[in-house]
């Protein structure tokens, strides 16, 4: 793989738990992934983003991993995981996977043997305190023999690893990003990175990249760390992709990332753009905000920090964190969206169901996964069958819900669903050169939006005008004849 064809990529994301099972337990699977490489290669993309399918407690969706070296069985094994490489590569699929970065499970060894009262080689690995009485922000106490609180990265069960402080608060606990001893923590992490590495897998979607070092406002510190991270993995594997969980171009790229994801943040484009609602900061622009000023600024500062690092934004239709993208928008705002997501530069990410306009539901939560938990629900493979294809006749790990109506199957029978739209869109973009260059002008005039590729302009008209244009017609939201109507794309050649 060349670094230069991560602009070709198209990714697909994959949360095991949901997605196929091949063995009638309830829950997705590896083997059950390997069976729909063909539909995942029959719709263009080139790229499978893995969610975690590492051993785990399961209290945070598997990004709480008790062994970072081994498949969880209730995804299937180390062979399956290898026998899943091998087909995705015949099919030119490559095979990002999730690397938890900041964290483990409280039932990982390594944290056990850092956890217990004598001091042992993996004493220094994560992060404690000496008193078990003076409990500080994100300290937990009482849990373990060893005198001290282990110091968590979000939930009570995710111990953090030592990659040290920036800003010493305590020193008598507190260790400087530059101890020696924090040292362990990175080489665990490049270890982790090599094993996967050696099996085939391609790269890594990175959680939480930016959390590493403590107290560190600027970042300044963890970007120091990945860089080092960085300096001696590439040298062993200099084809392999990292792309960062991170949501700030500036930082990730600096850091030596080959792409940050634009998450659903509400101080961003992505958000301003197609998510915002009352819960959030009002309409969004879609749907008649004018708040133009803030989104096309952001998109450009993006897009131009991307261009400037020679790195690329990574944009989602939406991801396992996040409600999916047809809560917001209706079918006609679905079209233009992904005709900018195909369209912009980057790499572009779909998450497993969207394809299909499969919403998320309010439903208990499970694996930790909270609100998230109606995201993750089994993906509708046909209509025909009690379980619709995901399952036989077990009870579905996650269960599927009236609000969901579709299926793949009917979907693939539909010319004119977003199914086929989001095909249609991959072969533009692998045949049109200019979608994948890294440069694009922003422009707006009266709610109509520019975004100039090369010879090519995608205009989107977000005003309640019809527009007039010229230049041939390459693809289209939706047909018209004439002016551009309201809430319409169009996609031209000059």
């Amino acid at each position: 793989m060349s670094r230069r064809s991560f602009r070709n990529m198209m990714a697909y994301e994959i949360y095991p738990t949901s997605f196929l099972d091949s063995n009638n337990d309830g829950t997705g699977d590896l083997r059950g992934i390997i069976s729909k490489l063909d539909y995942i290669k029959d719709m263009g993309f080139n790229a499978v983003w893995l969610n975690p399918f590492y051993r785990s407690p399961f209290k945070d969706g598997g990004y709480d991993v008790e062994d970072f070296f081994d498949v969880d069985p209730r995804f299937g094994t180390l062979q399956d995981f290898d026998e899943l490489i091998k087909e995705a590569h015949e099919r030119g699929i490559r095979i990002i996977i999730d690397l938890v970065a900041g964290h483990s499970a409280l039932n990982n060894k390594d944290f056990l043997k850092s956890a217990r009262a004598d001091k042992n080689e993996k004493s220094d690995l994560f992060i404690w305190n000496d008193n078990p009485w003076d409990k500080g922000s994100n300290l937990l106490a009482g849990m373990f023999d060893r005198h001290g609180c282990y110091m968590v990265n979000f939930f009570a069960h995710q111990p953090a690893f030592n990659y040290g402080f920036k800003d010493i608060d305590h020193p008598e606990w507190q260790m400087s990003y530059k101890d020696k001893r924090t040292l362990a923590a990175r080489n665990y992490m490049l270890e982790v990175m090599r094993f996967w590495l050696s099996k085939g897998a391609d790269g890594f979607r990175v959680d939480m990249a930016d959390s590493l070092v403590k107290n560190d406002e600027d970042k300044s510190a963890t970007i120091e760390v990945w860089k080092w991270m960085f300096r001696r993995i590439r040298k062993e594997y200099p084809e392999a992709f990292f792309v960062s969980e991170w949501s700030n171009p500036q930082r990730s790229l600096e850091a030596g990332f080959d792409a940050d994801f634009v998450l659903d943040h509400w101080d961003n484009f992505y958000h301003r753009l197609f998510r915002s609602d009352e819960n959030t900061r009002g309409k969004s622009v879609i749907n008649g905000n004018n708040d133009l000023g803030f989104t096309l600024k952001d998109m450009r500062e993006r897009f131009n920090e991307a261009e400037k690092q020679n790195g690329y934004l990574a944009l989602i239709s939406g991801n396992h964190d996040s409600w999916r993208i047809a809560n917001y928008l209706n079918d006609e705002q679905l079209r233009i969206f992904y005709m900018m997501l195909f369209t912009l530069p980057g790499i572009p990410f779909v998450l497993y169901g969207d394809e299909i306009g499969m919403k998320t539901v309010h439903i208990p939560s499970k694996d930790g996964g909270y609100q998230r938990t109606g995201t993750r629900l089994p993906m509708i493979w046909n209509d025909e069958e009690p379980n619709h294809g995901f399952t036989g006749d077990a009870e579905p790990y996650l269960p599927f819900c009236r609000e969901n109506d579709m299926s793949v199957d009917s979907c693939m029978k539909d010319e004119n669903s977003i199914y086929h739209f989001i095909c249609r869109l991959t072969e533009l973009r692998r045949k049109t050169r200019d979608l994948t260059d890294p440069h694009v002008e922003i422009t707006e005039k009266d709610r109509v939006l520019y975004f100039t590729r090369g010879r090519h302009v995608l205009i989107v008209n977000l005003s309640r005008k019809a527009y007039e244009f010229e230049g041939r017609v390459v693809f289209r939201s939706r047909e018209f004849k004439g002016k551009l109507p309201p809430q319409t794309a169009v996609l031209i050649k000059k």
